[in-house]
Order: C-alpha cells, then structure tokens, then sequence
C-alpha cells in the first residue's frame, strides 16, 4: 500500500554555499625590462562541502504488513520512503556526468585545490 502527498513549493530550502578563494602574487624584476611573477592560488581554501540541492520527488511512503510468526497479518506495518524527498545526493556544479565536453575537475563543488604559476614579463 502507497500513499502520496503533495506539499508546497519552498517548504524545502538548499543549504547555503560557502566558498572562499585566495590568490597571492610575487612579482621580481630580474632586469629592467623583465619581471617575473610568481604565484599561488587557492580553491575552496577552507575546503568546504558545497552539496547541491535536495531531492524534490514527492515524499512517497511504503507500508509493509509484518506478519506474527504463524505468518498471519497483523496491524503492525514497516514505514519506509520510496522518494527521495529532502536528500541530498550530490554536490553543487559538479560534473557529475562525466561528460566529454567539460573535465570532471571542473565545478564549485571540488575539495580545496591548489594552483602555483610562474609568469615572466618583458
């Protein structure tokens, strides 16, 4: 036996992102006319989880009879969700897919990462 419910939209709300980058540079002159630029980047710097939105299928319940041991029904049922209503199964702008035409590094939902670059300018 399954029954389905409706409820409102905006009942459920995401949680919220909370990303911090941090790029540090260090230019030298090495002549007059050459500079050379050093650097640091930070993704995500204090590694936060940015999950994505919850599920919004609508919350469906199933019931199962738990018979006695004679294996009579009883009025004893086991409730569990057959939806995925407010889970929350992946994580926000994340290639999740696979796909060929975006890296699966791309998206604000990576760990922290950390990227070092050297630049000369003349």
């Amino acid at each position: 036996m399954t029954f389905r419910v409706r409820i409102a939209n905006g009942l459920i709300r995401a949680l919220n992102s909370w990303l911090i980058d941090l790029a540090l540079m260090k230019t030298t002159k090495i002549t007059e006319r050459v500079d050379m630029e050093f650097g640091v980047q930070f993704f995500n710097i204090f590694n936060h989880v940015q999950l994505g939105d919850p599920g919004t299928d609508n919350l469906a319940l199933n019931y199962t009879n738990v018979p006695d041991s004679a294996g009579n029904p009883t009025n004893q049922y086991i409730v569990s969700p057959v939806g995925n209503l407010g889970q929350i199964t992946s994580t926000n702008n994340f290639n999740n897919q696979n796909d060929n035409a975006a890296s699966p590094n791309t998206g604000t939902g990576l760990p922290r990462q950390i990227q070092f670059m050297l630049r000369v300018k003349f």
